[in-house]
C-alpha cells in the first residue's frame, strides 16, 4: 500500500501546484454570500480512469473471487460509451451518448437526470470537488463546457470550437476545472467562468493529466506539451515518436507510460528530461492501452494469435507475470481487420494495490485476474498472475448497434471495498460485489 501513498501525496501536490497557478483569476462577489469547496476531491473515481493521474488505480481493493451482481440498472433511452465516476459517498456518475447527465444513488436507484447537449456527442466528464459534473458538447460550430450538480443544468461556458471527440477534463482542486477541445485549452471556476485559456500547436484526443504543476496534452503524433495556466503558450515536453494508443498514464509525478509505435511497445517518457526508453516492445502481437499503473509497475492487456493476456511489467521492463482474459475470442486473430477495429475501442482495465486486475471482456462479460500474491496478501513485485473469474456477458449487446465495434462494456469504475461499477453501451449499469483480498504490507 506504500506505493500508492506516495503516489497520492504527489498527485495531491502536482494538483494544489496546479490551482495555485490559477486562482489569481477567480473572481469572488463579496456582496453575496456563498461557499466554495476548496481541497482535492474525496474518494471515489472522480475522473476518467479514476484520477488526474489516469492510473486506472483503485484506492480500494477489488474483488478477487465470489463475483455477484449487487444492483443492475437500464437505463431507458440511454447509450452509454464512457466509464461512470464515483464520489466519496457512492453515488455514480454518467454521461449518455445524446448528453443526458444522470446521477444512480449508492443503491442504484436513479436520483436525477437532467438533457444537455443539443447536437453533438458529449466528451468524457468529470467531477469537480463540490460533485458537479463537467463534461464538454459541441454546439454547431462551438464546444461548450456544460456544469450539472443536483439534478440542474449550472452553467454553460463557450470556450472553443468544436470538435468530435473531447478530451477528457481535469478537475483542479480548488473546485475549479480545465476542459478541452482538439486544440483549445481553457481553465474555468467553479461557476464555469473562464480564468485562462491557450491554444496547442497540433490536435490531441487523448485525457488531460496533472504533472509538475501543468496540464499535460500528448498530441495525436505522439508529442507531448505542457502547460502552466496564466502563461500564453504551451511548452513541448517531448515526443514518443509515434501515437500512443488509447491515453497515458503516470507511474509517478514525471514518468508518463503508454502503449506506442503502433501497439509493439510500452514507453515511458521522464517529464523532466523529455527522454523516451521502451520498457518492453513486442516481436509480436498488440499492446492494448492505456496502462492501469500501480506505482511503477504497468498492468495492461496483450493481445496475440493466440489470445488475450493481461501482463504485469515493471519500470526495468521486466515481465512480471500474465494471466489469460476469457471472454475475449473476437480479439484472438490481430491480423484481422475485425479484430483490428475492435482493438480500437476496448476497454481499459482497472487495478488495485494487491495486484487484482478488473477487465471488460469483447462479449460484454466481466472479469477478474487475483494474483497469487494479492489473494494471499502478500507485497512485493516479484511475481504476479494467478486465478480469474467470469462474470458471463454481463453487459447486454445493443441490438441495430450502427457501430458493431463499440465495446459493450463502456468503462468500469471502483464503488467500494470490494465492489466496482460497470457501464454497458446498452445503458445497463451494474454495481459487482465480491471478495477482496487483504491490504498489502
Amino acid at each position: 500500500m506504500r506505493t500508492w501513498a506516495i503516489g497520492l501525496a504527489s498527485s495531491v501536490a502536482a494538483l494544489a501546484a496546479l490551482a495555485t497557478a490559477v486562482a489569481g483569476g477567480q473572481t469572488v462577489n463579496v456582496e453575496r454570500s456563498r461557499s466554495l469547496v476548496v481541497g482535492t476531491p474525496r474518494g471515489g473515481a472522480r475522473a476518467e480512469r479514476v484520477d488526474a493521474w489516469r492510473t486506472g488505480m483503485s484506492r480500494t481493493l477489488l474483488p478477487t473471487s465470489g463475483l455477484r451482481s449487487e444492483w443492475t440498472v437500464s437505463l431507458v433511452g440511454v447509450l452509454l460509451d464512457r466509464a461512470p465516476l464515483v464520489d466519496w459517498n457512492g453515488t455514480t456518475y454518467l454521461v449518455g451518448t445524446r448528453g443526458e447527465a444522470l446521477a444512480l444513488a449508492r443503491d442504484g436507484t436513479e436520483r436525477w437526470r437532467v438533457p444537455t447537449c443539443v447536437a453533438g456527442a458529449p466528451g468524457p466528464a468529470t467531477l469537480l470537488s463540490d460533485d458537479t459534473l463537467v463534461f464538454v458538447c459541441g454546439t454547431g460550430e462551438w464546444a461548450e463546457a456544460i456544469g450539472v450538480r443536483d439534478a440542474r443544468l449550472r452553467w454553460r461556458t463557450r470556450f472553443g470550437r468544436a470538435a468530435a471527440v473531447f478530451p477528457a477534463p481535469l478537475a483542479l482542486d480548488d473546485g475549479g476545472v480545465v476542459v478541452a477541445t482538439t486544440r483549445d485549452l481553457a481553465v474555468l471556476d467553479a461557476e464555469g467562468r473562464e480564468r485562462s485559456r491557450t491554444t496547442l500547436p497540433e490536435a490531441t484526443t487523448a485525457p488531460l493529466l496533472s504533472a509538475q504543476g501543468k496540464v499535460i496534452a500528448i498530441a495525436e503524433g505522439g508529442a507531448v506539451w505542457g502547460w502552466t495556466p496564466g502563461e500564453a503558450e504551451p511548452v513541448r515536453v517531448g515526443n514518443f515518436g509515434a501515437p500512443i494508443d488509447s491515453g497515458a498514464a503516470l507511474a509517478d509525478d514525471h514518468t508518463l507510460v503508454a502503449a506506442t509505435a503502433g501497439r509493439s511497445r510500452l514507453s515511458s517518457m521522464d517529464l523532466l528530461r523529455g527522454t523516451v526508453s521502451a520498457r518492453l516492445a513486442l516481436r509480436s502481437g498488440a499492446w492494448l492501452g492505456p496502462p492501469a499503473m500501480n506505482g511503477a509497475t504497468a498492468y495492461l492487456s496483450l493481445t496475440t494469435s493466440a489470445g488475450e493476456f493481461a501482463v504485469a511489467i515493471d519500470a526495468a521492463g521486466t515481465e512480471l507475470g500474465r494471466a489469460p482474459l476469457a471472454g475475449h475470442s473476437r480479439l484472438a486473430s490481430p491480423d484481422a481487420g475485425a479484430d483490428a477495429r475492435l482493438r480500437d475501442h476496448h476497454t481499459a482495465p482497472l487495478a488495485d494495490a494487491a495486484g487484482t486486475l478488473v477487465y471488460g471482456a469483447a462479449d460484454g462479460s466481466l472479469g477478474v485476474v487475483a494474483s497469487d500474491r494479492s489473494a494471499q496478501g502478500h507485497g512485493g513485485s516479484e511475481s504476479w498472475g494467478g486465478s480469474g473469474e467470469l462474470m458471463a456477458q454481463a453487459c447486454p449487446p445493443v441490438f441495430g448497434n450502427a457501430d458493431p465495434t463499440a465495446p459493450q462494456v463502456a468503462g468500469l469504475a471502483p464503488l467500494a471495498p470490494g465492489a466496482f461499477v460497470a457501464a454497458c453501451h446498452s445503458g445497463t449499469v451494474i454495481a459487482v460485489r465480491g471478495a477482496r483480498a487483504r491490504e498489502p504490507q
